[in-house]
């Protein structure tokens, strides 16, 4: 059993719960926390099977940070032991090394051929640097999904609730594709730079809402709410999905309760997961590698 690991860089607490999928469950700076928590955050337990579904995997989610993977969104069809997000999101990781400031974990599949390592860094300059790699130890090519679950909330979120704007900064030469709530493509798409404020003015007036942004050339998205600026940024997967649900889900269990704002890299432009057509592959012996970094910045005050 691994309880929860606690790090800290100044000023700077993150708390990781490696049974939960190596969650990042807590992230505080100043006093004030960053990653959203579900209001039943308190009735989550580790897994003992993955969560086949996205209802199942929703009741068992405490918010915060956490890798969905080898799959993202929906399990594959047919799949003989189907996983919402992967059963890596929901599975127990082995704490490899830590430091007061830093963790390495691994997870490895039932049958020993995929493997990931991750390791978290804390950095007193209010950063958070997660570093990981995916190795097929299979002899096929394997189907292979990954995205950064990163889900910013709680007191970062609290001004959204008194009708405050969240202006979020992307690159403008990515395409933004419209998807559904489920994250299926909705057939609409347009170039970053030909798109109106309601894409980046975010408001609790707004519906919640899913989008990928495909391709940015600068993996950099950056999300401004009064006092306070996130800034994501990325290297090794190709695009981000921005979920957006600001108090507007009725229905249990989100109860109009949850104010969440995802920034997520991922190497697949929609939260449809991957398939055996279309991918993403990972040949037989290879790796793939992939860093995010979240940087808080607090305004300085005239």
């Amino acid at each position: 059993m691994n309880p929860s690991v606690i790090l800290v860089a100044g000023n700077l607490q993150a708390e990781i719960i490696p049974e939960e999928g190596g969650v990042l469950s807590r992230l505080t700076f100043q006093g004030e926390n960053f990653l959203t928590q579900t209001p039943w955050s308190s009735n989550v337990k580790p897994s003992v099977f993955p969560a086949p579904d996205e209802a199942s995997w929703v009741n068992n989610w405490r918010g915060g940070w956490q890798l969905c993977a080898p799959n993202t969104g929906l399990p594959e069809i047919n799949s003989a032991s189907p996983a919402f997000h992967g059963v890596a999101s929901q599975a127990s990781w082995e704490v490899i090394e830590a430091t007061q400031s830093s963790i390495g974990m691994r997870w490895v599949d039932a049958r020993g051929e995929m493997e990931i390592h991750r390791s978290w860094a804390l950095f007193d300059s209010a950063k958070v640097v997660v570093s990981s790699v995916v190795i097929n130890h299979s002899d096929a090519t394997q189907t292979i999904g990954v995205a950064e679950h990163l889900i910013l909330g709680s007191d970062f979120l609290t001004p959204i609730k008194r009708g405050a704007t969240a202006n979020l900064a992307f690159p403008p030469e990515a395409e933004i594709i419209e998807l559904d709530y489920s994250g299926a493509p909705t057939g609409k798409q347009l170039n970053g730079s030909e798109s109106n404020s309601d894409w980046t003015n975010l408001t609790s007036y707004q519906p919640a809402r899913v989008f990928a942004l495909a391709k940015p050339k600068s993996r950099r998205i950056s999300v401004e709410l009064e006092n306070w600026t996130a800034e994501i940024t990325w290297e090794g997967l190709d695009h981000a999905l921005v979920w957006q649900e600001f108090g507007t889900s009725k229905e249990s269990p989100w109860n109009g309760e949850v104010f969440a704002l995802g920034i997520e890299p991922t190497n697949i432009a929609h939260g449809l997961g991957t398939n055996a057509d279309s991918g993403p592959f990972i040949q037989p012996g290879a790796q793939l590698r992939w860093s995010t970094s979240l940087q808080l910045t607090r305004k300085a005050v005239s």
